[in-house]
């Protein structure tokens, strides 16, 4: 919680930051670009995460991994190198999408699926989803392996199940109500 706290409180003045440089539409491109390079390695999130690496090794790499950066965000790095706080990077960033999103009216839609959903299916889905929510749409197609079948929908606080694995549930709870046998 405290954590979270402290990534959107930076998020927020580097957001201000941004916005003064007139600048975040390309650092919004950016930040995305290196949280995608994060997450998609996990060494090198545990070794941004973890408190003993050093945190002039840990700039050293954020650096390096996008290769030339914007100059906000080596200011960035440098402040929160200082504060002793570069465990938080992709959390701030991550938080500074979020502001971005919602200043600029897009939300974000979580679709998540056993499998890849097509760029049709997605195109097609916009605008009902787009009525639910009034907001231009973002949607992330998120893989789950452990459904079998269907998908879900998150926007905001709604979700829409209708994944295969909701619907067997829903059946196992009907017949434990109608047969106190199973």
């Amino acid at each position: 919680m405290i954590k979270q706290v402290a990534a959107i409180r930076y998020a927020k003045a580097y957001f201000a930051v941004c916005q003064k440089t007139n600048s975040l539409r390309e650092i919004v491109i950016e930040s995305e670009k290196i949280i995608e390079i994060i997450s998609n390695n996990a060494d090198l999130h545990e070794t941004l995460k973890n408190k003993i690496v050093p945190n002039q090794t840990k700039k050293k790499i954020l650096l390096n991994i996008y290769g030339n950066v914007s100059e906000n965000l080596k200011n960035l790095i440098e402040i929160l190198l200082r504060k002793n706080r570069l465990y938080l990077f992709d959390d701030i960033l991550n938080q500074f999408i979020e502001l971005y999103k919602i200043s600029s009216g897009i939300e974000t839609c979580y679709l998540i699926s056993a499998d890849k959903i097509s760029n049709r299916i997605q195109k097609n889905l916009k605008p009902v989803i787009r009525k639910i929510t009034k907001n231009k749409i973002k949607i992330v197609n998120i893989i789950d392996k452990d459904l079998i079948g269907g998908f879900i929908i998150k926007v905001g606080d709604i979700q829409f199940d209708n994944s295969v694995n909701s619907s067997l549930n829903k059946l196992r709870t009907t017949l434990k109500k109608e047969n106190s046998f199973i």
